[in-house]
């Protein structure tokens, strides 16, 4: 009983505590229904983001994600004006290519799979977390090779989240 409360208190801290950030707002019927959803949301996620053994999600240092964020919000604005430049003057057309990562955890791919949908002109079109690669749809120009249409998911996205891996 002891380890059941233990795995589950700090999810169920963590999703309130962003329940109060989104809501802004400490009313008792907003306390109610915040501890309820937090409480069915944590009940849910077992077997997704813990199981009986502890947590699946093995975590990511602190600054390695702050790096992440100020790198992926700089790409993000980066490519969006490109994306607009690329659009208005019509040098690229669209290719699908998939990405073999090096990393050995759905939740990590899932995060580089969602970083590069935020990148403007860049969709993840399917994740495949058995063979851990993404199938990418993105605006390139005529001849560029999949290496390079690679590089960049493997340096900015896949190294960084990797960091604490080689670290530890």
């Amino acid at each position: 009983m002891i380890k059941y409360i233990k795995l589950r208190y700090k999810l169920f801290l963590v999703f309130l505590i962003f329940w109060f950030l989104l809501q802004l707002n400490f009313r008792v019927e907003t306390i109610i229904m915040g501890v309820l959803i937090c409480w069915i949301v944590t009940e849910l996620s077992h077997d997704i983001l813990y199981t009986d053994q502890g947590y699946r999600f093995r975590g990511i240092r602190f600054f390695a994600l702050i790096k992440y964020v100020f790198r992926l919000f700089y790409h993000i604005y980066k490519a969006g004006f490109e994306y607009i430049s690329h659009l208005i003057f019509g040098h690229y057309e669209p290719v699908v290519f998939t990405v073999m990562l090096d990393v050995d955890d759905p939740v990590l791919l899932g995060i580089i799979a969602n970083s590069i949908t935020l990148t403007p002109g860049t969709i993840s079109i399917d994740v495949d977390t058995k063979h851990y690669m993404i199938t990418v749809m993105t605006l390139a120009k005529k001849g560029t090779t999949v290496e390079e249409l690679e590089k960049p998911i493997h340096d900015n996205f896949e190294r960084l989240l990797k960091e604490k891996r080689d670290n530890t």
